[in-house]
């Protein structure tokens, strides 16, 4: 007895000992995927975060630059340090004020125009290439240039400044008043466009050759121009008091190629974007709007767009400052409020108010101050945008990009340029990732879920232990190995008998069915010395036949059918391209990595349904078929449904097979022939190149996220669907 007692307190020991190790065991589990969730989380939530806009200091700069005295100055540029201001003087000089205090640290005279009235200045929007129009008619064009310098421990001591002379232009002969100027360099030619009477625009520019030309433009209609600017290639924009803007094509054919109307009142600000393909206008009444061409027209034709629409200033647009970094500006108004937003996201980042109307504004080089300059005095703010060009219109919604003929769902994380449009909309992958799903569980149920029914209701006992193992085994080839037998040699192979793939869908299970019929026309009594499950000798043969019989025919089919060419009939008849990679190949291998979790759980399912209820169900006289589709795969619908979801979960995280057997092209598409990218895929392809906290990598984490909280709800609505079934079959 005492021995007895000894052992079932050892046991009771072992047991709790056991189930603390379970629920320790249960808990960390939970906490490690909560604490993968929380860590997911807090890399995508800096995405959505509001710019930090502060005040850094405002004092008096040396000159004083009076914006209703000289309206057309509004050159003003800074070093990627933040030591230097510069701005362009009306007594033909080039001054140089402290970032922090104001203070006028060295000037140079602008060569050229020695003793002549600056009256309009502008700077381009790189290569610090600045303008200087005068008031008898010249343009004078210079560069500023930064040499940084190091002491012996390589630490930053100080800038040398330079201002380099690129050459003196006469735009009018007649000597009157340049009010407008803008100019830019690019492939070593040369643009400037200068304003010389209220309606007419003189534009010079040199060719690939360096030959110089001068033309002038004559702007139709009512109204006095208020901007000229110059644009990517030489494209020129023109805004009037009369609310229009004009807009030029390049040289030398220089043709008024669109009329936009942006708004009734005057356009007093006039901006093109990183990229020279994208103006952003700003009106007297406070609309700022951004503009491009676009292939509108039916037969592509190029037309001037209205792309975006940004919240209203508040008061009439003074200035517009483009960040040399990203798509994001700052607009300054006349009631000194100052906007900083985002062209392609449409974001208000951030809103500060300054002290007076602001005659010219700039968006530091790094991208990391504003600098704001009324009457004489300049306010600086330090600036904190991280992620600008995220908003949830970007990321779910319809973008119209530059460019593009419409707004459009587009991921394209990457450009060859800077003045790239960054496209991380993540509808494409969302879609891409339940398309892929579909048609591998297309291909993956049926075959799953009629072959478990088969297997464990009409199959021998000593065959099925033999088949179930044998399908098991499929779940344990790595997904690698499918993937690139896939994209390797399946892709090629279905390209070359694509009709005959087809012919298959069909054949196979008619010559199936065949074999069933020819089973049950058998004799009884030789059925009865057969094992159940011994027609499957009959039917693989017949099988065998079907696909040999498909790839057989296929050509002949195809030769009549499509006039020898399969694909090319898909694309000129129905419009359809066929990609090699595409969702036919993604479907035959990922059901193939579905197929056997989705037969073994069902299986399992199917086993478990007493064995009473069939024999009670065939006393009554209903046949085996008849049996398993009616009362055993009802009874069973809890456990298939899981297997279902199961496989619906596997192939939603399928990464390998996708990123291998399709083109990762994120297209928006339910044909069958073309190729996706799923988020998972996704992730694979873009965290190498992404930087860390930069906004793909953020928004790769997001979409890790999405695929978590996808898998998640659709394991609840599961979890939800398998309960009521249980509760439904519960009492048979």
């Amino acid at each position: 007895m005492a021995a007895s007692a000894s052992r079932i307190r050892r046991l009771k020991r072992i047991d709790r000992a056991a189930v603390g190790i379970i629920t320790l065991g249960g808990i960390g589990i939970i906490v490690a995927v909560l604490g993968m969730l929380v860590f997911i989380a807090a890399e995508a939530i800096p995405l959505f975060r509001s710019a930090h806009v502060t005040p850094a200091g405002s004092g008096s700069l040396a000159t004083a630059v009076r914006a209703d005295e000289t309206p057309g100055l509004h050159a003003v540029g800074a070093d990627e340090y933040r030591k230097y201001i510069f701005t362009v003087e009306p007594d033909g000089t080039l001054a140089f004020h402290g970032f922090d205090d104001g203070a006028l640290t060295q000037a140079f005279p602008i060569a050229g125009v020695e003793g002549a009235t600056i009256t309009s200045s502008s700077r381009a929007l790189s290569g610090n290439f600045v303008a200087a129009g005068t008031k008898d008619g010249r343009v004078a064009l210079v560069q500023v240039r930064y040499t940084p310098r190091y002491d012996d421990a390589q630490t930053l001591s100080g800038l040398a400044l330079d201002v380099r002379s690129r050459s003196t232009v006469v735009l009018d002969s007649a000597g009157r008043p340049v009010t407008q100027v803008s100019y830019l360099e690019q492939d070593g030619q040369k643009f400037v466009a200068g304003l010389v009477g209220d309606r007419e625009i003189a534009y010079w520019w040199t060719d690939a050759d360096a030959v110089e030309h001068l033309a002038t433009l004559h702007v139709p209609g009512a109204g006095r121009v208020t901007r000229v600017r110059v644009g990517r290639a030489g494209a020129l924009v023109a805004g009037t008091d009369a609310g229009t803007v004009y807009h030029w094509s390049a040289p030398p054919e220089q043709q008024l190629t669109d009329t936009s109307r942006v708004g009734d009142r005057a356009i007093t600000a006039l901006e093109w974007a990183l990229g020279g393909n994208a103006f952003v206008a700003g009106t007297e009444r406070g609309e700022v709007t951004s503009w491009f061409r676009a292939p509108v027209g039916p037969g592509g034709e190029l037309a001037m767009v209205r792309a975006h629409v940004f919240e209203p200033q508040g008061s009439a647009v003074t200035a517009i400052a483009m960040s040399t970094r990203d798509r994001s500006f700052a607009t300054a108004g006349a009631d000194g409020s100052v906007v900083l937003r985002h062209q392609t996201s449409e974001r208000t980042l951030a809103r500060v108010a300054s002290g007076g109307p602001i005659s010219a504004l700039l968006v530091t080089p790094k991208g990391d101050g504003l600098v704001a300059i009324r009457d004489g005095r300049v306010d600086r703010f330090d600036l904190a945008a991280a992620h600008p060009e995220i908003s949830l219109k970007t990321l779910f919604g319809k973008v119209w990009y530059e460019g593009y003929p419409h707004p459009q769902y587009v991921w394209q994380s990457t450009g060859a340029t800077d003045d790239f449009e960054p496209k991380l909309s993540l509808m494409p992958l969302i879609f891409g990732t339940i398309k892929g799903t579909l048609y591998a569980l297309l291909f993956a149920i049926p075959l799953g879920v009629f072959g478990a029914l088969y297997t464990s209701q009409f199959v021998h006992p000593s065959i099925r232990a033999k088949i179930k193992p044998t399908v098991e085994v499929m779940a344990a080839v790595p997904s690698v190995v499918i993937g690139f037998l896939a994209g390797l040699y399946l892709a090629p192979v279905v390209a070359r008998n694509l009709v005959a793939v087809f012919l298959m869908i069909g054949l196979l299970p008619l010559f199936g069915t065949a074999g069933v019929l020819v089973w049950a026309a058998l004799p009884r009594a030789l059925k009865r010395r057969l094992k159940a499950g011994t027609e499957v000798v009959l039917i693989l043969p017949l099988l065998v036949v079907a696909a040999w019989a498909s790839l057989a025919l296929g050509p002949i089919v195809e030769w009549f059918l499509f006039d020898g060419d399969a694909r090319l009939w898909l694309s000129q008849a129905l419009g359809l391209t066929y990609d090699q990679r595409n969702c036919l190949v993604v479907g035959l291998a990922m059901g193939f990595a579905v197929i056997p979790i989705i037969f073994t759980i069902s299986e399992d399912a199917f086993s478990s349904v007493p064995s009473s209820l069939a024999a009670a169900s065939l006393a009554l006289g209903a046949s085996a078929w008849q049996t398993a589709t009616r009362v055993v795969l009802p009874t069973a619908s809890p456990g298939v449904f899981s297997a279902v979801m199961i496989g619906f979960g596997r192939a939603v995280g399928e990464t390998m097979i996708v990123l291998m057997a399709t083109g990762n092209t994120p297209l928006m598409d339910w044909s069958m022939f073309n190729g996706i990218r799923t988020l998972s895929a996704n992730i694979a392809v873009e965290i190498p190149e992404a930087p860390y906290g930069g906004t793909l990598y953020r928004v790769l984490f997001l979409s890790a996220a999405l695929l978590f909280l996808l898998t998640f709800a659709v394991n609840t609505l599961a979890e939800l669907v398998r309960q009521r079934l249980r509760d439904r079959y519960k009492a048979v």
